[in-house]
């Protein structure tokens, strides 16, 4: 294995492991904060440990300004649209549904290509996109066919966190073919990604802090180590390594490590949280996990390492958590 291909797997693993474990540590904290005020204070803190790092990308990419109006949307997109979907939606749903059903965008973003941008797509993918879809169709209802009755709060969760999924397909769709997110490092375009979102979330904070009754800056202390862990770790170091990782293999090899967010995630969750699973929920996430292998089988067989290097995407996958 050469260097190259050794430092995006160690990388890829590493934001695995970080949002797996963050996917439940931010379960635990909007028990006691809610969504924008958690995302206030990861996106600030940041905020004020990459803006130096962005002015400095910015000049070493000499990034123009008719570049701006495009990377705000996909800074938007990714931050504070996907995140907000997602967070409302753990606040509703599990951590272990929430994880299995992001897991899903990978395929998403191969159905996305086939459709929207006119990428090939072998029947094998089709019958794997196929497979998982179904899958996931099963966790998002589970609510509904667990005991024969609805828990309407799981099944709204569930839906947005579906959304916020099919957000960060369309981003990544977006990002892959437009020239002025491949001439930006990784490095840059994640310091820029979560200054878009602290700069447009404080308005959705300060409209949610007057219309409750706490102290503009209060937060449960509950809520501080979830939020502390998701900005220095989730967010500078896991974001970080996802778009390295990304930019130096293949997408088809790459996206395999997305899968392994829920596993980390469920041992968590069972045992700290206390959530459990039926089989409706076994059912959808075996469907998922054939549907991952036939996809990715033949992304190893038909191409593989071989795949030349104009085939490679920065950023096929969500953001995380």
């Amino acid at each position: 294995m050469n260097k190259t291909r050794l430092t995006a797997y160690t990388a890829l693993s590493i934001t695995s492991v970080i949002w797996g474990v963050g996917a439940v540590l931010i379960k635990y904290s909007l028990n006691y904060t809610s969504p924008f005020t958690f995302l206030f204070y990861r996106f600030a803190i940041v905020g004020i440990i990459f803006l130096p790092i962005f002015i400095y990308q910015a000049k070493k990419t000499k990034l123009q300004f008719k570049d701006l109006p495009f990377l705000i949307l996909l800074g938007f997109m990714a931050s504070t649209l996907n995140l907000t979907l997602l967070f409302y939606g753990m606040k509703l749903t599990s951590a272990i549904e929430a994880t299995f059903i992001g897991a899903l965008s990978p395929i998403l973003i191969i159905i996305g290509g086939a459709v929207f941008l006119k990428e090939e797509v072998t029947n094998l993918e089709k019958i794997g996109a196929v497979l998982a879809f179904t899958g996931s169709i099963f966790i998002i209802i589970q609510p509904i066919l667990a005991n024969g009755r609805l828990d309407i709060t799981n099944l709204e969760g569930n839906i947005m966190v579906f959304l916020a999924t099919i957000i960060w397909g369309a981003y990544s769709l977006m990002a892959r073919k437009r020239e002025s997110t491949k001439k930006s490092t990784p490095l840059m375009l994640t310091s820029f990604t979560f200054l878009v979102g602290f700069l447009t979330i404080i308005p959705f904070f300060l409209i949610e802090k007057l219309q409750t009754a706490e102290p503009l800056f209060w937060v449960d202390p509950h809520a501080v180590p979830g939020i502390i862990y998701m900005a220095l770790l989730g967010s500078c170091i896991g974001f970080f390594c996802y778009n390295l990782g990304f930019s130096l293999i293949e997408a088809s090899e790459a996206t395999i490590f997305s899968y392994l967010t829920p596993i980390f995630a469920f041992p968590l969750a069972v045992l700290w949280l206390g959530e459990k699973i039926d089989q409706w929920f076994v059912f959808g996430a075996v469907l998922i996990f054939i549907g991952v292998f036939l996809t990715e089988y033949k992304g190893k067989v038909g191409a593989g390492s071989s795949r030349p290097i104009h085939a490679r995407s920065s950023r096929p996958r969500r953001g995380d958590s």
